[in-house]
């Protein structure tokens, strides 16, 4: 079978002695292997299509790593990650064990700066570059960004400090008008009217004319290349057009054809050489190249393994507890003129499309701006409007400062929740969502609450809207199980005893299982077992309310068992574990017999959320075999 031309070369270096023509081949075989490697590990597909070329005029102007080039968010360098030596890889990314869906510096050294929140590419290339300068290295340092990043306020905290650089450093901005979904806001309608505008389309003409005496087939671009960026330079600079990025200390060079390697390999070679911070501004289109993701960039901007065709009837998945959140909104909403619902761009993620087509003006897309997005809760809080904040547990860890400063601080009743908590699978460490029990919990006047099944969800819902405090409810990625017929009414701080299983006439119990929120499923079955198999008494608490703890409850139970397990998708320092024995001061002489079931002091890996679980001592099975020695 003969090999393509992407299995045949040693990159990234033999791309300096490719032909236009054969980097065009290039960039076609890399597209199929993208789709390849979406159908076969899923993971981010529209956004890596969209920089094919952009990546391979990179790596054929740069000399990585020497040359550094530092991903914004990271999503998109599988194609980075096919040209620097990973190939034989690829069919392993986001597997458990294999490579990483992001940039991530322990995997390869020209991963310079790993990431998998937003706007974090130019402040840590600009850290690079000053270093640089200080230790007297001579290397040259992109950074790529999209243009939804600069929605983030951390992207202009950077750009404030751009000045300060007298020396080269080029920021590659990768604009395809698209984040998951379409950015927002002022920047968006200004990257709107650069993208439109009639230089770009007489720039792309006039840029074709100079290319088309470069042959196709058979002289290395890069040569050619040479000979062209002198008139490339004179004909872009003398657009005068992104003022604003001027503005902030940057010399503008765009808007270009992102799809178009030679015009690509000419303004990244000027880049290089320009004696300041330059900012090459590149138009893409999302899911280049694959029809489908082209016309919708939203859904296949994250896609799923494909599943082999069975002749076995389709099985009614359950709803998940993002999809419940999603139609409880919409219930609540009808019902509460007030309730405003608020998202940092994670509109399709947090189930609210529905609900943004029936409420326009009770919606907030505020963009990828975390810090943003609390305050402006607060501020609504304030004059009497009931918001609810729906964020990942991974990204309400960039708000943190302001869940204390501006909401608690002040007393203002803001409805935190968090979609993703605990592990989230094949996007790692990341997206985890294992911190928030640890850096909520210490935060005075705020409420936390984790419903253990899908009605629980709705009903915790409904009474946080009815109070007048600040409340956290977080629930996991996923399917939402029902665990009972009938949901116990919310009442501030009060946990349920789900079961008590012991012999007729004995007293106490052997096991105490406390569970929280997604562990409560698993904890009900290790119960049912332990009990049935191993004939242990043992009763369950869903702990339901975190902060306020049931107090009198808790210590009751524990009193009358032997052996106390309290079981939590969070890490084990400053977590619930921690929680509940401060809060049983009575009962620390019997610390001994208090356990954590919960994440280790460490970054968790990638892999299936069941993979994981059963890694770290969450699953099912390992529980069970915790709690019966």
């Amino acid at each position: 079978m003969n090999q393509t031309l992407l299995e045949q070369l040693h990159f990234p270096d033999d791309l300096k002695h490719l032909s236009k023509h054969d980097l065009e081949v290039l960039a076609d075989d890399i597209r199929q292997k993208l789709i390849a490697i979406g159908d076969a590990c899923g993971g981010h597909l529209a956004s890596n299509l969209g920089v094919v070329e952009l990546t391979i005029a990179m790596h054929a102007v740069l000399d990585s790593p020497t040359d550094k080039i530092i991903w914004d968010t990271s999503h998109q360098c599988y194609v980075h990650k096919i040209l620097t030596g990973r190939l034989d890889r690829m069919l392993t990314i986001r597997q458990f064990g294999g490579l990483s869906g992001f940039a991530k510096i322990t995997e390869s050294d020209h991963d310079i700066f790993g990431a998998g929140h937003a706007s974090t590419a130019l402040s840590a290339a600009m850290g690079v570059a000053h270093a640089r300068d200080i230790l007297k290295e001579d290397y040259s340092v992109f950074s790529v960004i999209g243009d939804a990043s600069l929605s983030g306020g951390m992207a202009f905290e950077a750009l404030n400090n751009i000045e300060k650089l007298k020396t080269n450093f080029v920021c590659v901005l990768n604009d395809n008008d698209m984040s998951i979904s379409r950015p927002i806001g002022s920047m968006a309608n200004y990257m709107t009217r650069l993208r439109t505008s009639g230089v770009y389309n007489q720039a792309k003409i006039n840029f074709e004319r100079i290319l088309e005496k470069i042959p196709r087939i058979g002289v290395p671009l890069k040569r050619r290349v040479e000979k062209i960026v002198d008139r490339f330079r004179d004909m872009v600079l003398d657009m005068k057009f992104g003022v604003i990025f001027e503005e902030f200390g940057f010399r503008y060079l765009g808007p270009i054809d992102g799809h178009n390697i030679p015009v690509l390999m000419a303004a990244f070679k000027y880049a290089k050489t320009y004696p300041g911070p330059i900012m090459v501004h590149v138009i893409t289109t999302k899911g280049k190249g694959h029809v489908l993701a082209e016309k919708d960039p939203i859904k296949y901007h994250g896609v799923s393994p494909k599943k082999p065709v069975s002749s076995a009837p389709p099985v009614v998945a359950p709803k998940t507890y993002t999809q419940i959140f999603g139609e409880e909104m919409i219930a609540l909403a009808t019902q509460e003129s007030r309730l405003v619902v608020i998202t940092p761009a994670m509109k399709e993620g947090s189930g609210l499309v529905e609900y943004a087509q029936q409420f326009p003006d009770r919606f907030f897309d505020v963009g990828i701006a975390e810090e943003h997005a609390v305050t402006f809760a607060a501020g609504l809080a304030r004059v009497g409007v009931k918001p609810v904040l729906s964020i990942y547990s991974t990204f309400l860890q960039r708000g943190f400062d302001q869940v204390i400063h501006d909401v608690c601080l002040q007393h203002l009743p803001v409805i935190f929740c968090l979609d993703r908590a605990g592990v989230v699978g094949e996007d790692g460490p990341t997206h985890h969502g294992v911190f928030d029990y640890a850096f909520l919990l210490p935060i005075p006047d705020l409420m936390i609450l984790a419903p253990k099944d899908g009605p629980e969800l709705r009903a915790m819902l409904a009474w946080a809207v009815a109070q007048n405090d600040a409340v956290s409810i977080r629930y996991p990625k996923g399917a939402a199980p029902e665990l009972s017929e009938t949901t116990l009414p919310v009442e501030l701080g009060k946990s349920e005893v789900l079961c008590e299983l012991k012999a007729a006439g004995e007293e106490g119990f052997k096991r105490l299982l406390i569970a929280a929120g997604s562990m409560v499923d698993p904890t009900l079955r290790v119960a049912k077992q332990l009990f049935e198999q191993e004939h242990l008494s043992v009763a369950v608490i869903n702990l339901r309310f975190i902060k306020p703890l049931d107090t009198a409850l808790l210590k009751s139970y524990c009193e009358q068992s032997d052996q106390v397990y309290v079981i939590e998708e969070g890490c084990e320092i400053g977590g619930v574990f921690s929680h509940v024995l401060g809060s049983l001061p009575d009962l620390y002489k019997k610390r001994s017999d208090f356990h954590s079931i919960s994440f280790p002091d460490d970054y968790l890996d990638h892999g299936s959320v069941d993979q994981l679980r059963n890694k770290y001592g969450l699953s099912f099975e390992k529980i069970l075999e915790r709690v019966k020695l």
